[in-house]
């Protein structure tokens, strides 16, 4: 099955339908009829707007009257957007455009356009309309649903081919580019560039010119190069998405050759040999052998056929083996006749369609740290405005020009909010990426590695992921059946030879070797020879994931047969005598982690043989089992335990049985095998719970077990009971079931009475269940992403890792999810490994971590260098003097800009540490504490350096006991930009600066030692040699004057100052040191 469905419907019910409908009548709102081409993008309803030309024009005078200020609150809040220009229509005719709100609560709004004068709106690559009759919106897709095949063959050209151009868009994934205007546009008015145009404005006001200058250079710079790589990327997945050909469709009884852009729905497109679908089809003749690596990441041959009754009602999910998605390669074709599928998805509404859309428009990222950094930045600012307010007692009476004291304090401010920081936070994030490229691992969302930062919690999924995709047939049981058992496993595949190659199932190669037998696929009908006969395969019925087997209907010249293989549970069920022996050595080997098939055969009359296949898969001899060995990756256990050993929490989402399943958590070593492993699974026929777990000592009742500290196992059936029933009582029945020599135990739970999934009891005890929860089994597609959502409703910041289309959904609603595939469902992931080794896992981890941490220094270094900015420029400002132009560069461009940029290229440890960086900054032991602290004996040194000065200063430069405000004159219209104060301040930050790099970068335990990173060392190093050269040599001639530092600033206290700064920065060292040891800057991962 290869559907999306990112929220399955059903759990939409549990909004409050009495609020929806008041809210509906209020607003004018229509539901949305969502349909499974949406994917994980969700409408839940559209209100009609009409956009109010008065409020546009008010909105032009406000802009213009607030310097642009109003347009710039519109731009950055949607809602505000929304309520100012838009008046809601009572009629739907009347509007001009659509507010639309996602299952997320996500609100946009859309333009209304017309096709053959019909509304509708595009959002995000699907177009939608209003359907009269439900009153409701859906998207637009070709009519299918709920129709005979047959049906929908013939009304196929209902519409025009121009109308359906119109509809339903070329047969083409256009992934759109944003030119360098509207890119340019978007980038420049972001939050944090209009406060640097703010910070620029002040700089030249105050006749710096030099540092805003050079500021603007560096965000036009960054601007494009971000622009360079956006191109870059969006280029590279159009390559991807673009499949360019041309294509042969069947019109009027005759072929036409048209551009593969140019197929619409209802055409009937002929089928060739190596062909690339670039639509999803369904096969009305003929038949073909397909691989579909690019939607599973297995380049198996699957077999597709035609529909086989035209006038059943076409249910896509149902029929997937009568279907072809695009990305999906033709291997082989039936030569013997036409081979004609009709079109039944393009474009966007195609399931390739959906995966390039994730891509296109992922998920917001967490914003936690970022508005928490926010508001402690607010405190910062308040904080600053409060002690500039407190020194204004002293700025007045020196008679300041008001102009000075307003742009002095805007400065200051401008400072507490350093408009560059994003700049280097993502700088920190793509540097982490290029590194992952490296080492095999592609990231297309450097939000994701922030993200991988914060996970505690990993999922996998088993076969392809934790194990080889590869099997070793063990042995067929029981041994006095096995004629029949070699019949069976050897013509019960659907195998193909292409090249003298042998492609198929890697299960049923290694079958068909076992066996031995020899299939002559030359022949036509396929011919294979075994047991001294010639069986004749007359009929193939293809693997049903719904039934759990696959069959095939032979002859060998006397009679017919249907031999068929699947999951023994589901042979058994429909096996004429229950097999209790063959399940119990099923059970067995399931336990050591085995894969094991059922085998059953059925003697068939020559009347019986074109029945339906329901019919004919009913009544089966289950006369065996095949045991197969699926081995683990190589590497698998190693990474497991690396992982444990971090703290994570590891659990498997397969869907294999469940007591291979828990045998593949043994051997991996997500599971103690020391534990006991609760099973629970759900009847749904006899609406009973089944409790099994895999030690023989004791019987507890469900909810004392689950209280207990036991690790759980649970199905799928278990799962869907837990979401849709409500609660249960744990009464047990008289009857009690024996599973094998194990001497595993069941214990049967009646329900005997339905309460809503809102009960608080039941709640609970679900919670309690799927965080004891390792393993969890048979669970399809939509019940993996289920189970992500309910492990992150708990707080739980999750990764999956799997492989296949069966995992995309899952992966899709994962913080950061993996895939090993190089395919086009990997683009689904976030990070795509080049190899199949579990070590990518590793890798993204380390990145985030490192990457998270770096993050946090980054935030903790501007907020921590500006604030003694500001100190320093207040005690200048007592002086009348302000920093030199060379100044107020160096200390915000030369030696800041180099230092961040090196510090934002750190690498990761070796080893994966069991904490995460702590980024709550409202935490008791929060990373700010470094902050506080660093600033506070940075500051004393800035304190203690300019008493010292001044009092030099009094003695040297002016009238002996003269105030020294009557040495400056008044009024004060303009600021000095030489003197003795700010020369020492300003030799004071360039020792501060570099202290600050060293002392906020924490290695241990996510980063390397700072002296790996030799960017940063060099800067480092180079930056104390300017520091101790100028202050050690003030009179240093032509750098002094450079640098402007006053020859007579100070008068043979160097030393003194000099030892000032050391101090306070080893003080600094020595309280990091200290706070480091009692309250780090990380948190263990704990549930």
């Amino acid at each position: 099955m290869y559907v999306i469905n990112t929220i399955p419907f059903k759990y939409l019910d549990l909004i409050d339908l009495q609020i929806n409908h008041f809210y509906y009548s209020i607003l004018m709102s229509y539901p949305v009829k969502n349909s499974d081409i949406e994917g994980q993008h969700i409408l839940f309803q559209v209100t009609p707007v009409q956009l109010s030309k008065l409020r546009v024009l008010l909105a032009v005078v406000f802009s213009i009257c607030s310097a642009f200020v109003f347009a710039l609150a519109l731009r950055y809040s949607r809602k505000f957007y929304n309520a100012f220009l838009f008046t809601q229509c009572q009629e739907e005719s009347v509007a001009t455009h659509y507010q639309i709100e996602t299952v997320q609560g996500e609100q946009f709004v859309c333009a209304k356009k017309f096709i053959d004068n019909k509304p509708y709106f595009l959002f995000r690559m699907l177009k939608y309309r209003f359907n009269e009759q439900s009153k409701s919106y859906e998207p637009i897709e070709f009519d299918a649903k709920e129709k005979v095949i047959s049906e929908i063959v013939q009304s196929r050209n209902t519409l025009s081919r121009d109308l359906k151009n119109q509809y339903f868009g070329t047969c083409q994934l256009k992934i759109p580019i944003e030119s360098i205007f509207i890119y340019s546009l978007h980038a420049f008015t972001g939050p944090f560039n209009i406060l640097q145009y703010f910070a620029v404005a002040i700089w030249f006001a105050e006749k710096t010119v030099l540092q805003p200058v050079l500021i603007l250079i560096f965000t036009v710079l960054t601007v494009y190069l971000n622009y360079f790589l956006y191109v870059r990327s969006r280029r590279r997945l159009q390559q991807l998405a673009n499949i360019h050909q041309e294509v042969s469709i069947k019109e009027n009884d005759q072929i036409k050759v048209i551009n593969g852009a140019d197929l619409l729905p209802g055409d009937l497109l002929i089928l060739k040999d190596n062909q690339t679908l670039n639509c999803d089809c369904a096969i009305i003749q003929g038949d073909v052998i397909v691989n579909e690596a690019t939607l599973t990441g297995e380049g198996i041959p699957i077999p597709k056929s035609a529909l086989p009754n035209q006038n059943s009602l076409f249910e896509l999910e149902k029929m997937s083996q009568h279907c072809l998605f695009e990305g999906t390669k033709l291997i082989q074709v039936n030569n013997a006749q036409q081979n004609i599928a009709i079109v039944l998805r393009t474009g966007f509404t195609s399931l390739r369609g959906q995966y390039f859309r994730n891509v296109l428009f992922p998920e917001s990222p967490s914003m936690r740290f970022y508005i928490q950094a926010a508001k402690f930045i607010l405190e910062i600012a308040f904080i600053i405005a409060v002690v500039y307010g407190f020194l204004l007692i002293e700025y007045i009476p020196m008679e300041f020009k008001s102009s000075l004291l307003v742009l002095r304090f805007l400065d200051n401010i401008v400072w507490s909010i350093p408009p560059s920081m994003p700049i280097f936070f993502q700088i920190c994030k793509t540097a982490s990426l290029v590194r992952l490229e490296a080492k095999g691992v592609i990231g297309n969302n450097a939000d994701k590695v922030e993200s991988a930062g914060r996970i505690d919690t990993c999922c996998f999924d088993k076969t392809g992921t934790l194990t080889t995709l590869g099997f070793k047939a063990i042995k067929a049981f029981p041994e006095e059946e096995k004629p029949i058992l070699d019949a069976i496993m050897g013509c019960c595949h659907h195998l193909i030879k292409i090249n003298g190659q042998l492609l198929g199932d890697p299960l049923e190669i290694e079958m068909l070797n076992f066996v031995g037998w020899q299939c002559n696929f030359n022949n036509n009908p396929l011919t294979i020879d075994g047991n001294g006969k010639t069986y004749i395969i007359h009929k193939i019925f293809d693997f049903s994931s719904s039934k759990s087997m696959m069959s095939v209907i032979v002859t060998d010249g006397s009679k017919y047969y249907l031999y068929a293989k699947g999951s023994p549970e589901s042979i058994n069920s429909i096996s004429i005598k229950k097999r209790d022996d063959l399940i119990e050595e099923f059970n067995l080997n399931a336990i050591k982690g085995y894969r094991v098939l059922g085998l059953a055969y059925k003697e068939l009359q020559s009347n019986q043989i074109d029945q339906q296949r329901e019919q004919l898969e009913s009544q089966l001899n289950f006369v065996g089992l095949l045991v197969m060995e699926n081995p683990l990756k190589s590497d698998t256990n190693e990474i497991i335990t690396t992982l444990k050993e971090s703290g994570l929490d590891i659990k498997v989402i397969s869907g294999d049985n469940p007591l291979t399943t828990i045998q593949c958590g043994k051997l991996a070593g997500i599971i103690n095998s020391d534990n006991e492993i609760t099973f629970l699974d759900y009847n749904q026929q006899n609406q009973e719970i089944i409790l099994q777990y895999q030690q023989p000592n004791s019987i507890q009742e469900l909810e004392s077990f689950i209280q207990t500290q036991q690790e759980l196992a649970l199905t799928g059936k278990f799962l869907e009971f837990m979401t849709n029933k409500g609660n249960f009582l744990v009464e047990p029945k008289n009857s009690a079931n024996t599973v094998g020599k194990s001497q595993s135990k069941e214990k049967i739970f009646t329900e005997i009475n339905q309460i809503d999934i809102d009960d608080g009891s039941f709640g609970q005890l679900t919670i309690s269940i799927i965080k004891k929860t390792k393993v969890f089994a048979r669970q399809k597609p939509e019940q993996k992403k289920l189970i992500i959502q309910i492990i992150q409703s708990f707080g739980r910041q999750v990764l999956m890792c799997g492989d296949g289309a069966n995992d995309c959904s899952a992966i899709s609603q994962a913080q950061v999810g993996i895939s090993f595939s190089e395919a086009d469902a990997s683009y689904t992931a976030p990070f795509s490994s080049k190899s199949t080794s579990l070590d990518c896992v590793v890798k993204v981890l380390l990145q985030g971590k490192a990457a998270t941490m770096t993050i946090i220094e980054v935030f903790q270094y501007q907020i921590s260098v500006n604030t003694l900015k500001f100190v320093a420029v207040l005690f200048t400002f007592l002086e009348a003097e302000t920093f030199a132009d060379f100044q107020f560069t160096y200390t915000s461009i030369i030696s800041n800009i180099p230092l961040l940029i090196f510090l934002c290229l750190s690498g990761p440890c070796d080893t994966l540490a069991k904490y995460n960086p702590l980024d709550d900054q409202f935490a008791i032991y929060n990373p700010n504490l470094n902050i506080q602290q660093f600033q506070i004996w940075g500051v004393a040194g800035l304190i203690v350096n300019y008493f010292i000065s001044t009092a030099v200063r009094d003695v040297h430069t002016c009238e002996i006991d003269e105030p020294i405000d009557n040495c400056i004159p008044k009024p004060i219209e303009e600021l000095k930009k030489s003197g003795d104060i700010q020369s020492v301040m300003f030799m004071s930050l360039m020792f501060f600066f570099m202290t600050f790099a060293i002392n906020l970068y924490i290695s241990n335990p996510f980063k390397q030692r700072y002296y790996r990173n030799y960017l940063l060392l060099l800067w480092t190093i180079l930056g104390f040699i300017l520091f101790f050269v100028s202050a050690i040599f003030p009179k240093g001639g032509k750098w002094a004057k450079l640098i402007n530092v006053n020859d007579n600033a100070f008068k043979g206290y160097n030393w003194i100052m000099i030892a000032v700064v050391v101090i306070a920065a080893l003080l600094g060292f020595i309280t990091q040191a200290i706070l480091q040891k009692y309250l780090p800057s990380k948190k263990k991962i704990e549930f």
